[in-house]
C-alpha cells in the first residue's frame, strides 16, 4: 500500500512539474496618437470655366474669342489654357449628345498663378455666357516638403502627450516600439464660393506656414494639412 502510495505521488509531482509555465514578464506600453496640422496657401490654382450660349447671336466661337480677351487681359497667357481632359477624352460623346441643344456649352482649365488677380478676374467673368466656374485644383510647390514637416511635428506630438500623460501617474517613456502613420484625410475640398471648414478636429499641433516667402496666391481656398501619427511606447 505505502508502494502505491509513493508511485502516485510521484506521478502527481510530475504532472505537475510539466504543468508549469514560464513566461516572460509582460512589457508594459502606452498608446498614443499625435497630431499636426498646417494650412498652406496655394501659388498654383486650376480653374474650370463653363460657357454657355445665351441668345442666338452668342455663338461658342464668339464666347471663346470674348472670354481670351478677358484672360490676356488678366495676365493668363494661351499656353495656360486648355480643355478640360476629362471632357476632351469623351468629345465625341458629348458632341453626339448635345448635338442638337438649342445652347452649346464649352469647358476650359486655366491655370493661374500668383501674377494674376484672382478676385478681379472673377469679377471680370461675371458674364452671361459664362455659366458656371469652380475651382478644380490648388498646389503649392513646397507641398512635398511640408507633409514631411507636418508627419515630423505629428510624431513629436505623440511623444510629448505620451510623457506628460504617465508623468502624471510618476512613470517615465521608454524606447518607441511601433509608429502607425493613419490614413490622410482630405481637407482639400475646392470650393469656390463655400470656404468654410467642416472638420472640427483638433490637432494637438498647429504649425504656422510663412507668407513672408511670397508668390502665393489670395482669395482662394488654402490647402489644409493634417496627420495623425499613432505610436507605442515602453514604460520604463
Amino acid at each position: 500500500m505505502k508502494k502505491l502510495t509513493l508511485i502516485m505521488a510521484l506521478a502527481f509531482a510530475f504532472t505537475s512539474v510539466n504543468a508549469i509555465e514560464i513566461s516572460e514578464p509582460l512589457k508594459r506600453i502606452i498608446t498614443v496618437t499625435g497630431s499636426a496640422e498646417m494650412i498652406v496657401p496655394p501659388d498654383e490654382v486650376e480653374l474650370e470655366i463653363t460657357m454657355t450660349e445665351y441668345s442666338s447671336n452668342s455663338t461658342i466661337s464668339k464666347i471663346e474669342t470674348a472670354l481670351m480677351k478677358i484672360l490676356l487681359g488678366n495676365a493668363v497667357p494661351k499656353e495656360k489654357v486648355m480643355f478640360d481632359g476629362s471632357f476632351t477624352s469623351f468629345y465625341w460623346y458629348y458632341w453626339w449628345h448635345h448635338r442638337n441643344d438649342s445652347r452649346k456649352s464649352k469647358k476650359i482649365v486655366v491655370t493661374l498663378d500668383a501674377k494674376t488677380d484672382f478676385m478681379k478676374l472673377v469679377r471680370d467673368l461675371d458674364k452671361e455666357y459664362i455659366s458656371h466656374i469652380r475651382i478644380t485644383k490648388t498646389s503649392n510647390k513646397d507641398i512635398q516638403k511640408l507633409r514631411r514637416d507636418v508627419k515630423i511635428e505629428a510624431i513629436k506630438a505623440a511623444k510629448a502627450k505620451a510623457k506628460y500623460l504617465l508623468e502624471a501617474v510618476d512613470e517615465e517613456v521608454g524606447r518607441l516600439i511601433t509608429v502607425d502613420e493613419l490614413s490622410e484625410l482630405n481637407h482639400n475640398q475646392h470650393s469656390y464660393w463655400n470656404h468654410g471648414n467642416t472638420n472640427q478636429v483638433m490637432s494637438n499641433s498647429v504649425m504656422s506656414y510663412s507668407k513672408s516667402r511670397g508668390g502665393y496666391m489670395e482669395n482662394v481656398p488654402e490647402i489644409k494639412l493634417r496627420y495623425e501619427i499613432k505610436t507605442q511606447f515602453e514604460i520604463n
